[in-house]
């Protein structure tokens, strides 16, 4: 299946990110104990937690849109397709809701965090909470989608069975 264009961009900005967050860690240790701490980077554990969090938050359309989220299908399996399909409609508008909760406190914190600074970077730390608010729209965005696909398919008309001839 080819991947869409939100994938390639997702995967552009996340692959190259860890590669660095690592890099990163692997000198902040190297000059903390080899050189002992003469020339440590002072700064680069707050960069790395901070660009995991937004990692994490990049990365969490991609987890709803492959299915490994949100979702328990152990009954459900065994009931029509149909009835399936509008429970996990059901599920998608409970999580939708929840989604809308979490934007609103999280533009709430990128709110409320705009002129608290980080320790070591100083930088407000509003630039940090506005990953929570990416990442949610981003799922939202994706539930929204999956919802529609399973509506159309719910909607559609059945196809008609064929007789067979014998």
């Amino acid at each position: 299946m080819l991947r869409d264009w939100s994938e390639r961009v997702i995967e552009a900005l996340v692959v190259p990110g860890v590669l660095g967050l690592v890099g990163l860690g692997f000198v902040s240790i190297c000059l903390r104990y080899f050189l002992r701490g003469e020339y440590a980077l002072f700064w680069a554990e707050e960069v790395i937690r901070y660009g995991f969090i937004w990692i994490f938050w990049l990365v969490s359309p991609l987890i709803v849109r492959k299915g490994v989220a949100f979702g328990v299908d152990l009954l459900t399996q065994y009931l029509p397709t149909a009835l399936q399909r509008m429970l996990t409609l059901l599920g998608n508008l409970a999580i939708m809701v929840l989604l809308l909760v979490y934007l609103r406190q999280g533009l709430t914190m990128v709110w409320v965090n705009r002129t608290q600074l980080s320790t070591a970077l100083e930088i407000s730390m509003s630039w940090a909470y506005l990953s929570i608010p990416v990442g949610i729209t981003g799922m939202l965005i994706e539930v929204a989608r999956q919802s529609a696909e399973q509506l159309r398919a719910l909607l559609a008309p059945a196809p008609a069975r064929q007789r067979s001839a014998g």
